[in-house]
């Protein structure tokens, strides 16, 4: 299997663009064939437990061949990052129990804001999450996606609920005393309360551990892979790249341990920062905080990276101005002129650790947006009004669901199944200084895209993207859609 021939833009208002040529990867794995040059031959597929087995279909394997290039790769092996193999909690009956309580409680409000309206909407999303809360789920393969599309299909509906129903049903449905409660509620944290996004409290370090996590991992699947151990009495700024639509990878390794971050970098006290915006909301900011999410605000990265001995925060460096570039096969990252993440690790102290997700932008299509075109006028536009850049995505429909039946399109709302292989690079280590100067803060900057180009380049050339059963992309198809990359 071919890697997508793609290259590392770093971007810029400029836009300049340039081509970069590579060669093309195929995997040298036991018992798995190789692709050849027009694209025959076996397509290895994924296991989709986040596993590795040797010599079986979807085993996860490092290239050591190049293509169209008589030259060896195999000295770059031992540069590759290693897999980490997660420890997972086992899901029991108790978890199975507390989630089907709370989706009931949950359908109970959207019968009541919608009333018998709701039955056709509520019974479908029943049928869809149902292998989700089976015991013999597991048992197959095709159980095991079926379990892994419906926790899916309930993150969406949460988020739904979390802006919609909740917050509507206790305003306008609830009985008085409730209603004056959640009235209650929102004055607290806005008035009281709004500093807590920063200072990375209500951290619940269980929750990033509960089973639902691994089945949202396997679904696409997300693995990490570190290039090298840290030191617990470190403080580290992780930097994500790229950010992709939503930054699945993000969440995932860095919000829950189902890619196993707590085993690869034991003693990391870490927090994920998102957008202030996100904790607006009720309910949801309690879920973020829990799971150790905040605000990615000056004083919240200062804070998290100086609680201590440990205490990390990764960020999502592009941010919503990336978002607009995410597309597969592309690597085009709004970084050039970003230095405001390298300015606080040089305050603080911390080192900087690139961290580079193969196949974040590859789980959605884009609708074309090219600079100045009103699309993208729109999105800028919503950018400065809120924020929060509303990009124009679609990924793939259910197999047997009702937008497939009703338009016969594969388009849909649900992410693809590629894989996510999330590379966390060698750390950079800044020297504390109070009032770093624009000088300093360039030269750490430089420092950090020359390694995380490294780290590119270095597993563009090694890594593969794992392949679920009856996938036609090939290594002709892949060379085919190769894109033109911006550099800064």
């Amino acid at each position: 299997m071919a890697e997508r021939a793609t290259g590392l833009g770093l971007v810029n208002r400029r836009g300049v663009a340039a081509k970069e040529k590579f060669g093309t990867i195929v995997e040298d794995a036991p018992n798995v064939n190789h692709v050849s040059g027009s694209g025959a031959g076996s397509t290895p597929t994924s296991s989709g437990d986040g596993s590795v087995a040797n010599g079986e279909p979807g085993t996860f394997g490092y290239k050591i061949q190049e293509f169209d290039s008589a030259s060896s790769l195999g000295s770059l092996a031992d540069k590759v990052a290693e897999f980490v193999t997660p420890e997972r909690t086992p899901e029991k009956t108790p978890h199975r129990a507390v989630g089907l309580l709370f989706w009931a409680c949950t359908a109970e409000l959207w019968r009541r804001l919608l009333g018998w309206y709701f039955l056709p909407f509520g019974l479908y999303f029943a049928s869809l999450v149902h292998p989700a809360f089976s015991p013999s789920a597991h048992r197959t393969m095709r159980g095991q996606h079926a379990s892994q599309v419906g926790l899916v299909v309930m993150i969406y509906a949460f988020l739904l609920s979390a802006l919609l129903v909740y917050p509507n049903y206790f305003l306008f449905c609830a009985h008085p005393w409730v209603r004056a409660g959640f009235i209650g509620y929102i004055t607290w944290y806005a008035f009281v309360d709004y500093a807590t996004p920063e200072s990375g409290g209500r951290f619940l370090p269980w929750t990033r551990r509960l089973p639902f996590w691994n089945k949202l991992a396997d679904y696409f699947p997300v693995r990490l892979h570190k290039s090298c151990d840290l030191d617990p009495a470190g403080n580290y700024l992780f930097g994500y790249h790229p950010h992709g639509i939503i930054g699945v990878g993000a969440l995932i390794t860095f919000a829950t341990n189902a890619t196993g971050f707590e085993q690869a970098f034991p003693g990391l006290d870490l927090r994920l920062l998102t957008l202030a915006i996100n904790f607006m909301f009720p309910f949801t900011r309690e879920v973020l905080m829990a799971l150790g999410i905040n605000s990615v605000t000056r004083a919240s990265v200062q804070r998290n990276l100086t609680r201590a001995p440990g205490a990390s925060v990764a960020i999502v460096v592009g941010g919503a101005a990336e978002a607009l570039d995410a597309r597969p096969g592309w690597a085009v990252l709004t970084l050039a002129r970003r230095k405001g993440f390298v300015k606080m690790a040089l305050k603080t102290g911390a080192s900087l650790v690139p961290v580079f997700a193969f196949g974040e932008n590859d789980i959605f299509e884009q609708m074309d947006n090219p600079e100045g075109s009103p699309l993208r006028r729109f999105q800028l536009w919503m950018k400065q009004l809120i924020g929060v850049t509303p990009p124009a995505f679609y990924g793939r429909s259910l197999s047997g669901g009702v937008l497939r039946r009703m338009f016969r399109s594969g388009k849909g709302p649900m992410p693809k199944r590629e894989s996510i292989e999330v590379v966390v690079g060698h750390p950079i280590p800044c020297p504390k200084i109070a009032e770093p100067t624009l000088r300093q803060i360039d030269e750490y900057h430089a420092l950090y895209l020359s390694s995380l180009k490294e780290l590119y380049d270095t597993h563009r050339r090694l890594f593969h993207k794992l392949k679920r059963a009856g996938s036609h992309d090939d290594l002709h198809a892949r060379v085919s859609k190769m894109k033109e990359i911006k550099f800064s």
